[in-house]
């Protein structure tokens, strides 16, 4: 029988399988491992950082490149993956075109929805660089180019980046973040590029901000995106799923309703439109569902809504007749996805009042509104946003008029529906309950059916062990796909953050180790994340001790 080790997230059945197979850690460093590890994260290389970098005389940690980590291991694998010189090639060639005239740009990981899954076309980090890891931030200028990754990812980051790339370790003692590096690397004056959908406006002012002290300036390149030039034909597609409406007796508020109260949260911040680009926040109000993102049932799109109407802004091939006439009975009309721009602009220029949550909106929907901003202000024949001191924000009669943060016509507040989402109701709550019995159903099963097969001295791999979940979990009703690609490892493996095994490349589960199972799956009426961490043996004296050190630790300290 298995021997359930502990209800342990993912972090710490990696730590459990990581410390089993090293001498016992002191406690203060099993101190420091739990307060660094958040879930499904981090366990960041806290044993092996000092193999991977080179220390200075003065005990500051230096960054190493990719080959020069490969040739300090004495690994064969230094030679560069066929193409990607040609890519930073190509990328710094854009640098000096007269539209664009940049010394460095910045290439995200987020979509322009800040999504943490991303659709495939949208994987330009990742196309540029080779990783594919699902967080880092590339950095190129003129002579260097740069990735950040956090310590889920320093391994896979030095397996996967070419040596053209310096890998730095974020959150590592003596790394330096991306703004510092910058700085540093740049000389005085240089021009940073970006594109401004890819980042939040707070994000780009933070960025604008902190480089204009070495009177660096921020550059907005909004027409188009530098990576998807060099990419070209080869880059894929923009997803083209069937949008579905989300039944009321799964949503338990119609979405009649759910507009009615963000409409009174307008009038009651003095507001005259919100624009929502969270993609769940719009599934969520418009209660639709998606599958443009891998492991999410999203779509691709902007909302709008305003005191008399709202605006849906997305492909109008994803929408059937029926998800067409669930939205009209809301009073909700279509516009194409890229018309947001336009219709922002169009509300600036006429003075309407908006709520942006300024930490989600990108920064190129904030930039077309301040410009529509100055326009109106201009016909009103006044010279800017700002309105100085005659007017406090904490004065109701200002607030009425939309005024926040000293600027004129805009509200930057986190987003109305944020909270309300949060809030489930009866029905949203009976799902979760309903998909979670569900679901272990399937892994009541499949437990039973591992058990069995590891008992008979099966060969089985960690694929066919994630395969054979799925099967499991296909047989349950509302099933719909995985919630995150499942994390089956096997002994040393489990010790790998995000690990996901490939056929080529996997170990065979038995009973002398550890072995992690982390997954989930996403049903018609709930979404699950289990993670356990079992034995099918009898588990060591030093499988026992270490499980046990740091379930105590991240515990009761």
């Amino acid at each position: 029988m298995a021997i359930e080790a502990a209800r342990l997230s993912p972090s710490l059945a990696a730590a459990a399988a990581f410390l089993g197979r090293r001498s016992p850690p002191t406690a203060p460093l099993l101190r420091r491992l739990c307060l660094l590890l958040p879930r499904r994260s981090l366990l960041a290389s806290a044993s092996t950082s000092s193999s991977r970098a080179s220390s200075g005389g003065n005990g500051r940690v230096v960054a190493l490149s990719s080959s020069e980590l490969r040739k300090r291991r004495g690994s064969t694998s230094s030679t560069p993956t066929p193409g990607e010189d040609d890519k930073l090639r190509s990328l710094r060639r854009l640098f000096a075109r007269p539209d664009i005239a940049i010394d460095a740009y910045i290439v995200p990981s987020q979509d322009a929805h800040q999504s943490e899954f991303i659709a495939e076309c949208f994987m330009r980090r990742a196309y540029l660089t080779g990783f594919t890891g699902s967080a880092g931030t590339a950095v190129v200028t003129k002579n260097n180019a740069a990735f950040w990754t956090d310590g889920r990812y320093f391994l896979q980051a030095e397996k996967e980046l070419s040596h053209d790339w310096t890998l730095l370790r974020s959150g590592n003692h003596g790394v330096p973040t991306t703004i510092e590096w910058l700085n540093d690397v740049l000389p005085s004056g240089s021009r940073v590029g970006i594109d401004p959908f890819l980042f939040s406006s707070d994000a780009a002012e933070e960025l604008k901000a902190a480089i204009s002290d070495k009177n660096h300036e921020l550059i907005l390149i909004r027409d188009f995106n530098l990576v998807d030039e060099i990419w070209g034909g080869s880059r894929p597609a923009p997803p083209k799923e069937p949008t579905r409406v989300h039944a009321i007796k799964y949503a338990g508020v119609d979405v009649a309703s759910k507009l009615s109260f963000v409409r009174s949260q307008l009038d009651e911040n003095g507001c005259d439109t919100v624009v929502i680009s969270m993609l769940d926040e719009v599934a969520w109000l418009l209660n639709m569902r998606g599958s443009d993102v891998p492991h999410s049932p999203v779509f691709y799109s902007y909302l709008t809504v305003e005191m008399s109407t709202a605006t849906l802004f997305v492909d109008s091939n994803k929408v059937s007749e029926e998800v067409l006439e669930h939205l009209k009975k809301a009073g909700v009309k279509l516009k194409s996805y890229e018309a947001i721009l336009s219709d922002v602009e169009r509300l600036a220029e006429k003075g309407a009042k908006l709520w942006l949550d300024s930490s989600s909106v990108n920064a190129a929907i904030v930039s077309v509104f301040r410009s529509g901003c100055d326009r109106y202000m201009r016909k009103r024949g006044k010279t800017g946003r700002q309105i100085g001191k005659e007017a406090s924000s904490d004065d109701p009669t200002t607030k009425k008029r939309g005024v926040q943060n000293m600027e004129l016509n805009g509200l930057y507040k986190a987003s109305p529906v944020t909270l309300a989402k949060s809030v489930k109701n009866e029905a949203e709550i009976r799902g979760m309950k309903n998909s979670h019995l569900r679901d272990a159903a399937a892994l009541a099963e499949f437990w039973c059916w591992i058990e069995e097969e590891v008992r008979n001295n099966v060969a089985l791999t960690e694929v066919q062990v994630a395969e054979n979940l799925l099967g499991f979990r296909r047989k349950q009703d509302g099933f719909i796909e995985t919630s995150f690609d499942t994390i089956s490892g096997y002994g040393a493996n489990g010790a790998i953050i995000h690990y996901n095994p490939t056929p080529d490349s996997c170990s065979s589960v038995g009973s002398d180790n550890l072995f992690l199972l982390d997954s989930g799956a996403q049903y018609v009426d709930g979404t699950t994340d289990i993670t356990r961490t079992v034995h099918f043996g009898e588990p060591s004296p030093r499988h026992k001790e270490c499980f046990t050190r740091v379930l105590q630790v991240c515990n009761f300290s």
